[in-house]
C-alpha cells in the first residue's frame, strides 16, 4: 500500500506545474537549434535555470541529450557548457532564452513575408507556429491562418514554411516565426 502511495505522488508531483518554468517559452522539440557558450551568455536572456543529464557511455551524443534539456524548458541558449570535463558522463548547462526585440503581438492580416527555407535577411526568431484549417481550404487560406499566427507572436516573418499536410480531417501548416532586424 506504500508503494501504491509513493508512486501516486510521484505520478501527481510529475504532472504539477508543467515542463518550463517560464510561460513565455513553451516547449520547445528535440532536436531545436541552440546557441552555446563555453562560458557566459554573450547576449541578453531569460535565465531558465540550470539543466542536467546523465548519459550512457557509447549511446550517442551526450551534448546533444544536454541541448534536448534545454529545448524541452523553452530555452534557445545554453551557457557554461565549458565547465563540463570532455569525457563527462553527467553534464550540466544553464538555461535560456534570448530575449527578443519583437515587442507585443501584432494585429491579423499584417504584413508578413514567408520562405519555405531560411530568410534571406536577418530574423531573429520568436516562436513556432502552427496552423489547423478545414480540408477543403486553399493553400493560401492555410498560409494566412499561419501568417496570422505569426502576427499575434510579434513577428513579420514566417520561414520554413511546411504543408499543409493531412492532420486527422483537416490539414496543418507550421513554419518559425520570426521577427527582422
Amino acid at each position: 500500500m506504500k508503494g501504491l502511495l509513493a508512486g501516486a505522488l510521484v505520478v501527481a508531483a510529475a504532472s504539477c506545474g508543467g515542463g518550463t518554468p517560464d510561460a513565455r517559452y513553451p516547449e520547445r522539440h528535440a532536436g531545436c537549434a541552440v546557441k552555446t557558450f563555453p562560458a557566459a551568455a554573450e547576449m541578453p536572456v531569460d535565465d531558465l535555470g540550470p539543466v542536467a543529464v546523465d548519459c550512457d557511455p557509447g549511446g550517442g551524443s551526450c551534448e546533444r541529450k544536454l541541448l534536448d534539456a534545454v529545448c524541452a524548458r523553452g530555452g534557445d541558449v545554453a551557457w557554461g557548457l565549458g565547465d563540463n570535463a570532455l569525457t563527462a558522463a553527467h553534464l550540466t548547462a544553464h538555461a535560456g532564452h534570448s530575449k527578443r526585440v519583437a515587442g507585443a503581438g501584432r494585429s491579423r492580416g499584417c504584413a508578413v513575408q514567408a520562405f519555405t527555407e531560411a530568410p534571406p535577411m536577418q530574423t531573429e526568431n520568436v516562436g513556432e507556429v502552427t496552423a489547423i484549417c478545414s480540408a477543403d481550404d486553399s493553400r493560401e487560406t492555410c498560409l494566412r491562418e499561419l501568417e496570422d499566427q505569426t502576427c499575434l507572436l510579434g513577428g513579420d516573418v514566417v520561414w520554413q514554411v511546411q504543408g499543409p499536410a493531412p492532420f486527422g480531417d483537416k490539414q496543418r501548416m507550421r513554419g518559425q516565426a520570426a521577427h527582422s532586424k
